[in-house]
């Protein structure tokens, strides 16, 4: 029964919405600028604490990048050029700011962050980590997209840190969001499901849209025109927020993780999403139809072939390739061996794709954004 439920989402998602000739491909990444495990050292400590951090592929590999992460990842993307000569280019879907661990006054329920800019040099004193952020985006390689104002559900973290949850109160003290023990039923995503329904009112979470795309206009000088929310997890509260702000693309995997409320409490439904879906205020979804994630299980060539597959089906059904790529692939701080494999494997993909498919083109998500605009493309949804 769930292949057959695969099988016809699949086909749904190819069948539905926006089509093209062109073989399009677009890399989406989210994470970027956000904290995770902060060191080599606190993964450790958590180890000998009697944490598990090396049972979430996340904990075990992700970090605040660094000038020596972002180099390797935009070598690998100029290094390989499309028909028009443009570079690889990955949409990097940014958390706007990081808790301000310091400041935090949990038990007056006081909440501070800082924007992801200060996190990079405390984290990174000796380096001057956004300007090699610009130099990417100055090459074309690297676009900067809204994620988040902090990748993280404040409200009910704060709310476990002052009822002192064991875990939570651990992964304070280590400065980081939470630890492996954090992901529970009851926390299914370890508090990184920004949107989800712990806000007081639509107000509030305005306020947080408003406060995330403000510090994205201040830290890139525009307005992002696109946006994914953490864990594909939000409502339509959340995307009258987004309008509000200017946002008219939506990013989303096939499910949109919506949030509902039941007499057992909190839950969700997901939707089906499809690439030129729109929605009621006319902001448009693009769905990622193909994934390279190695980072999960070490596999950096099997992940590139599977991604080559989903690619190729992807032009058979006249989509563009939407690729899913975590941030987490191409760090290296925690585990060294992770980025400089994982970008092997990435490079092999992006060249195997233009050997194969001389035509190709990468493309940002704004673009491809600014492509369906330019179609009319309603009468096929």
């Amino acid at each position: 029964m769930a292949s057959l439920l695969t099988k016809c989402k699949n086909q749904y998602v190819a069948w539905r919405g926006f089509h093209t000739e062109r073989h399009l491909v677009v890399i989406e990444s989210d994470d970027w600028g956000s904290i995770r495990m902060p060191s080599a050292e606190v993964y450790r400590k958590l180890q000998k604490a009697g944490d598990h951090p090396e049972n979430d592929a996340f904990l075990r590999n992700d970090c605040l990048e660094n000038v020596a992460d972002l180099t390797a990842l935009f070598a690998v993307l100029t290094s390989v050029k499309d028909k028009n000569g443009s570079p690889a280019v990955m949409t990097a879907n940014f958390a706007m700011a990081n808790p301000d661990f310091d400041k935090i006054d949990p038990i007056n329920d006081a909440y501070f962050f800082e924007p992801f800019t200060d996190t990079y040099k405390r984290y990174y004193p000796d380096q001057d980590v956004f300007s090699c952020v610009q130099d990417g985006i100055k090459s074309s390689c690297f676009v900067p997209q809204l994620h988040c104002r902090e990748h993280m559900n404040v409200n009910r973290w704060m709310n476990d840190l002052k009822q002192q949850k064991y875990d939570t109160v651990i992964a304070f003290q280590n400065h980081m969001i939470g630890t492996e023990a954090s992901f529970s039923q009851e926390n299914p995503f370890g508090y990184m499901d920004a949107f989800n329904s712990n806000f007081t009112s639509d107000a509030e979470l305005s306020n947080v849209v408003h406060e995330a795309m403000e510090l994205f206009e201040n830290t890139f000088g525009k307005k992002s025109e696109t946006f994914v929310a953490s864990c594909f997890v939000w409502n339509d509260a959340l995307e009258k927020a987004l309008c509000e702000v200017g946002v008219r693309g939506i990013q989303s995997g096939c499910w949109q993780n919506l949030p509902v409320c039941t007499k057992e409490g909190n839950a969700l439904r997901r939707k089906l999403r499809f690439t030129g879906q729109k929605n009621r205020i006319g902001q448009v979804y693009t769905v990622r139809n193909c994934t390279y994630e190695p980072a999960y299980q070490q596999t950096p060539m099997k992940s590139a072939k599977e991604c080559l597959d989903q690619i190729m089906r992807a032009f058979h059904n006249r989509k563009p390739a939407i690729i899913n790529s975590h941030r987490f692939n191409y760090i290296g701080s925690i585990n060294r061996e992770n980025a400089r494999e994982n970008l092997k494997g990435l490079l092999w993909l992006l060249q195997t794709i233009i050997d194969i498919i001389p035509d190709a083109e990468f493309i940002s998500t704004a673009e491809l954004l600014r492509i369906i605009d330019r179609r009319s493309y309603e009468k096929h949804c």
